[in-house]
C-alpha cells in the first residue's frame, strides 16, 4: 500500500479541517496507508477522522518542553535533548513567526518513514509548509493552499525557498491560484486549482437530523456560519440588521461559530440594541439543520480561499448572498444562483431587501442550485494514481 502523510495545524471546527475530513473519507482505505500529523491534538473534528487513518501529534505526546528534554535525556539521546533546548530558546528570543517555525522544524526529528506522498495542508504561510519540506522524506511533496494568498503577501515571500522545492502547489480556487502566481510568477508551472471536496450526501444526511432552531420565532431567519474572526466580516452585520429592523422587518440573524471577535460582537449587539435580533449560537458540530431551516444564507467575509460554508449552503439549496472574495465567483453566478456584493453595509442591506421582497428570485436561486454538481472526485483520483 502506498503511504501518504498530511500535515496540518489542528482538527478544529473550521473550513480547512472540514475539507480535509471530506478528502480523507474519499481516499480508498484498501489502497493507501494514511497518516495525519497535527501540531496539537484536541480539535473538535478529530473524531470525524476515519478510524483506519493514523493520527499523530508532530510535537509528540509530551505536554511541556521540559518533559520532552527529560524524556530524551533518560533514553540517552543527549544531542536530541540539547537540540530541543537550544532551538526552543532561539524560538522564544525571536518575534518573527517564520523564524519560530524554522527553529521548531530544527528541533523536531526527521521522519524515519519514507512516504509516497507528503502534503502540507493549511494556509500558505504556516508551519506545515516548513515541516513537510524539512522533516519528511517523500517521493512527492505537495503544498495545499486554503486562503487568499494576497492577505499573506509579505509573510509569503519568506517561504519562497520552500515553495520552490515542492513538486506541486494546489490552490482551492482559480483566483487564489492567480494571486499566488502574481507573487511567485516563476512557479506558475507548479500551480493548479483543486477545489475542496464536499461530501454532499453527508451534508444532506446531517441536515435531516434532529436539531436546528428551537426558538418559536415566526419571522425571517438569516444565517451566517464561520469563525468569529476579523476576516469573516461579522462586524458589518449589526449596522445592516439595525437598518432592516428600523423598517419594521421581522428578522433574526443567527451566527454559528466562535472566535477572537466574540466579545467585540457582543459589544456591538449591546450598542445597537440587538439582543433579541442578532443571536450568537456558538460552535455547532452539526450546523446543517440550521442551514436547512434558514430563509437566507449570508457569507460576509472580507477574504477567503474557497469557503466551505458557502459550498455547504449551496448543497442545501439556500438563497445566498455572499461578498466578492476569492473563489466566490467560482461558486455563485451573480443573479443566476445567488447574489454577489462588495463588502459594504449598504450593498448587503439592499441585497437582503431584494430577497425579502422578490420571493420569485429566491425560489429561482434554489432551483438553479438543485441542478449544480458540487462534488467531483475525478481530480483526487488522478492525483492518487500519479503517486
Amino acid at each position: 500500500m502506498k503511504k501518504i502523510v498530511i500535515v496540518t495545524r489542528r482538527m478544529i471546527l473550521g473550513g480547512i479541517e472540514k475539507a480535509l475530513i471530506s478528502m480523507l473519507k474519499s481516499i480508498p482505505e484498501d489502497k493507501y496507508e494514511i497518516t495525519v500529523l497535527v501540531m496539537g491534538k484536541g480539535g473538535e473534528l478529530e473524531e470525524e477522522i476515519p478510524n483506519y487513518i493514523k493520527l499523530d501529534c508532530l510535537y509528540g505526546n509530551e505536554k511541556t518542553t521540559l518533559e520532552k528534554i527529560w524524556k530524551n535525556t533518560r533514553k540517552g539521546k543527549l544531542i536530541a535533548a540539547i537540540k530541543i533546548a537550544w532551538f526552543t530558546l532561539l524560538s522564544k528570543m525571536t518575534k518573527s513567526i517564520f523564524k519560530q517555525e524554522w527553529y521548531h522544524s530544527k528541533m523536531l526529528p526527521k521522519s524515519k518513514i519514507y512516504y509516497d506522498l507528503a502534503i502540507a495542508y493549511h494556509v500558505p504561510a504556516s508551519f506545515p509548509v516548513v515541516f513537510v519540506m524539512n522533516n519528511i522524506k517523500a517521493k512527492s511533496k505537495i503544498a495545499w493552499i486554503h486562503s487568499d494568498v494576497s492577505k499573506y503577501k509579505e509573510q509569503l515571500r519568506l517561504y519562497q525557498e520552500f515553495y520552490e522545492k515542492y513538486d506541486k502547489i494546489y490552490c482551492v480556487s482559480k483566483e487564489a491560484m492567480e494571486k499566488f502566481n502574481n507573487i511567485y510568477p516563476h512557479l506558475h508551472n507548479k500551480t493548479s486549482v483543486f477545489y475542496n471536496i464536499i461530501d454532499t450526501q453527508q451534508v444532506e444526511e446531517l441536515a435531516s437530523r434532529e436539531g436546528g432552531f428551537y426558538d418559536e420565532f415566526d419571522g425571517l431567519r438569516i444565517l451566517t456560519v464561520g469563525r468569529l474572526t476579523k476576516e469573516k466580516g461579522h462586524d458589518i452585520i449589526p449596522g445592516v440588521l439595525t437598518r432592516l429592523s428600523k423598517e419594521g422587518k421581522n428578522i433574526r440573524w443567527y451566527l454559528i461559530g466562535d472566535g477572537d471577535c466574540r466579545s467585540e460582537l457582543e459589544n456591538l449587539i449591546m450598542k445597537y440594541r440587538l439582543k433579541d435580533k442578532l443571536i450568537l449560537l456558538g460552535q455547532k458540530i452539526n450546523p446543517y439543520p440550521y442551514i436547512k431551516q434558514c430563509d437566507i444564507y449570508v457569507q460576509p467575509s472580507r477574504h477567503e480561499g474557497y469557503c466551505i460554508t458557502l459550498a455547504e449552503a449551496r448543497v442545501l439549496n439556500k438563497p445566498i448572498i455572499t461578498t466578492d472574495f476569492a473563489g466566490s465567483r467560482e461558486q455563485i453566478v451573480n443573479g443566476h444562483n445567488g447574489l454577489i456584493i462588495k463588502f459594504d453595509e449598504n450593498e448587503m442591506y439592499m441585497a437582503i431587501k431584494t430577497l425579502i421582497y422578490n420571493r420569485n428570485l429566491s425560489l429561482r436561486f434554489t432551483e438553479k442550485l438543485k441542478k449544480t454538481n458540487i462534488m467531483d472526485l475525478n481530480q483526487l483520483e488522478r492525483l492518487l494514481e500519479s503517486v
